[in-house]
């Protein structure tokens, strides 16, 4: 049963902590049917309050009047001129019942610029808000239905990005009632001009918000409205409403908006100068091949970057996602490159073409098609002059497409290309350390080694450089890859050696390995020292009674496994004490930075030894006590440590005999690589 509205009015022109405590004891009270609204002057207050007592609702408003010293009441809000209470009403659909007797003012707007019609349009459809609609449209003393607000959205903006379908159509249909009524009858020029096509800050009609919220319906209604709305923006200036649904991935919507577009001619602009077909190859081969149904001449556009859509479907094999045929560029590639041949001729702005970008995301397959279709673009240049052999070699991901093309007699011709720094892709994979691509490129015997670039540097004058001074390790991929260019016969370019050899050490930058280097190191050295003294105290087995014959005398000695046991602890514990005393001689400030380095390598030298001798410790601990009750357990455990002994060296191992394999298909005969991994220090 409905009650009458009770309206509290509480001004203030003093402080406003009074009204808070006002405020604070209603809105306490539980009456969930309470709401506050704060007017900016008190003739709002006084006009809100005459016309709330004519009302018959539910509703219990409070009203709170705040004035402060200084503030003229009589000028509006630069924030917001709406009535609260009319925004209340719209809101909640009830303006038709309640609005005729209030004298409101219908165009006021909220904070964010819009107007009651915008609230009624954003809130619903219903038969109550579809009357308040219409109220709201005839009282206004100007038309609301093509008032912006502030983000340059209409009523029917906010009713297509609320999904509200019949408030949509209504919006329509009163403009064209009105249009038809001023024009007597005549074609309705403003429906389509001016309300439909109507963009917002962002260029975009409705149609965009209904296309963004996959309404099939709104769109229709639109369309059905205004076939050439479907071509807006002209100019190209925002995201047409076919690029957002390829975007969105709406294969319906993108068939209806061709289907009911003007002259099945939609806009298929997208931002940054792209139109919908860079977005389709993104989408996957649906899609593609559905715009190039739709619009081959699509294959033709550049961006802004001068990016065809064949650019970017080469760029493919960079994107990581679940679905697995997504990350293969080839089937989306083909029907592109089948519309428009000509793309693979067209660079960017960057002078990549689409070969280069596919050989920078490793996208070996499409490489290969772009090359059997095209074989003349193996030696197109960007604007740096590279081909996309150096491309590939520069990142680790290009190492198949290396592999590729040193492997294929037909593009030896590619293979001693130099860009314009004079460099080859030898020159580049070892400048970047790519140890895979290199190994291609050395194992090919067409590869030049001796090819100096514009500085005068061949490949092994690059590996030297590459290679800084002081503290090395020994089996790094640059100092492998130099070893390996060495026992090719690789010469140094026509320059003095020691510009080269000679390279200045930072005394500091030395300092702070050894410094960070000791302590991680130092930490494993204590850790080893104190398992290993614990073992002695709780070795297998156990000790003897103190009553037996031998009492207080290990159970298991006697053995020749429990000895090794024995042996292989106390070496453990023995080289991990004299590598923490190397540590901490290399990490003493007073020992001069060639002493400290000497003791640094002496303690890591160590301290692999030492984890060795505690990893057989262990391994003959455990077969020592379950040998006996589980000898399949025992050796089980021994075959695992040794493979996982062997994980510690996988990498190391895979480096060298990688290298190892290419410097035999070069020279034709083995040459060991480096020794025993260490570290060294290169003076």
């Amino acid at each position: 049963m409905a009650s009458k509205a009770k309206l509290t009015v509480a001004t203030a022109d003093t402080s406003r902590g009074e009204i808070r405590q006002q405020l604070k004891a209603l809105v306490n009270k539980e009456d969930t049917t309470t709401m506050v609204v704060a007017l900016a002057s008190s003739r709002e207050a006084t006009a809100a309050a005459a016309t709330a007592e004519k009302l018959g609702s539910a509703t219990t408003m409070v009203v709170a009047m705040v004035v402060s010293k200084g503030e003229d009441a009589t000028r509006p809000s630069s924030k917001a001129s709406m009535d609260p209470l009319l925004l209340s009403l719209a809101s909640r659909g009830a303006a038709a019942d309640q609005a005729s007797a209030m004298a409101m003012d219908l165009e006021g707007v909220t904070i964010d610029g819009d107007t009651a019609l915008h609230v009624v349009a954003t809130c619903g459809d219903s038969r109550s808000y579809l009357r308040s609609a219409d109220i709201i449209h005839r009282k206004a003393q100007r038309d609301l239905l093509l008032v912006q607000d502030k983000n340059g959205d209409t009523p029917l903006h906010c009713a297509a990005r609320a999904g509200r379908a019949q408030m949509v159509s209504h919006l329509i249909h009163l403009a064209q009632t009105e249009e038809d009524n001023n024009s007597g009858g005549s074609s309705s020029s403003r429906l389509k001009e001016q309300l439909l096509r109507m963009e917002n800050n962002l260029h975009e009609t409705a149609l965009q918000d209904a296309v963004r919220i996959g309404n099939k319906e709104i769109v229709t209604k639109l369309l059905e409205s205004d076939p050439e709305l479907a071509s807006y923006p002209l100019d190209g200036a925002g995201i047409s409403a076919m690029y957002l649904a390829v975007l969105l991935n709406r294969v319906d919507i993108v068939k209806l908006l061709h289907q009911m577009s003007e002259g099945n001619n939609p806009s298929y602009s997208g931002p940054k100068g792209q139109n919908a077909l860079h977005a389709a190859v993104l989408r996957g081969k649906e899609m593609t091949e559905l715009l190039l149904n739709l619009n081959k001449d699509l294959t033709k556009q550049a961006d802004q970057n001068g990016s065809t859509p064949l650019h970017f479907a080469a760029s493919l094999s960079s994107i990581r996602t679940a679905d697995r045929e997504r990350m293969s560029c080839t089937p989306i590639i083909i029907p592109v490159l089948e519309a428009d041949p000509t793309q693979l001729y067209q660079p960017d702005s960057e002078g990549l073409y689409p070969v280069h970008v596919a050989a920078f995301s490793g996208a070996q397959t499409a490489v290969s098609y772009f090359i059997k279709e095209r074989p003349e673009i193996a030696g197109f240049r960007d604007s740096k002059g590279r081909t996309f052999l150096h491309v590939a070699a520069e990142r680790d991901r290009g190492c198949i497409i290396v592999a590729n093309a040193c492997s294929d007699p037909s593009l030896a011709w590619i293979l001693n290309l130099q860009d314009n720094d004079g460099n080859t892709a030898m020159h580049v994979a070892v400048q970047h350390g790519r140890v895979s691509s290199f190994c291609s490129l050395l194992s090919n015997r067409e590869v030049n080694l001796n090819i100096p670039n514009n500085e005068g540097q061949t490949s092994l004058d690059v590996s030297m450089s590459t290679i800084p001074g002081g503290f090395l390790y020994l089996l790094n991929p640059d100092i492998l890859m130099l070893d390996a260019l060495i026992k090719c016969n690789a010469k140094m370019g026509c320059r003095r050696v020691d510009h080269f050899q000679e390279k200045e050490k930072d005394e500091r930058t030395e300092l702070e390995k050894v410094s960070g280097s000791t302590g991680t190191l130092g930490i494993g050295c204590v850790l080893i020292v104190t398992v290993t003294f614990g073992v002695i105290f709780a070795v297998p087995g156990g000790y003897m009674a103190d009553d037996h014959y031998n009492g207080g005398t290990p159970a298991l000695a006697g053995s020749l496994i429990f000895h090794a046991f024995i042996v292989a602890n106390t070496v453990a514990f023995l080289l991990s004490s004299l590598a923490t005393i190397s540590l901490m001689l290399s990490g003493s400030p007073f020992v001069s930075l060639s002493l400290r380095q000497s003791h640094f390598l002496i303690a890591m030298s160590l301290a692999v030894c030492s984890v060795a001798s505690l990893a057989t410790t262990f391994v003959l601990g455990m077969f020592l006590v379950l040998a006996p009750v589980a000898l399949w357990t025992a050796v089980a455990i021994c075959v695992l440590t040794a493979i996982a002994s062997l994980f510690c060296v996988y990498s190391i191992v895979h480096v060298r005999l990688t290298i190892s394999k290419a410097i035999k298909a070069r020279i034709g005969r083995t040459y060991k690589l480096l020794g025993s991994a260490a570290i060294i220090s290169r003076k």
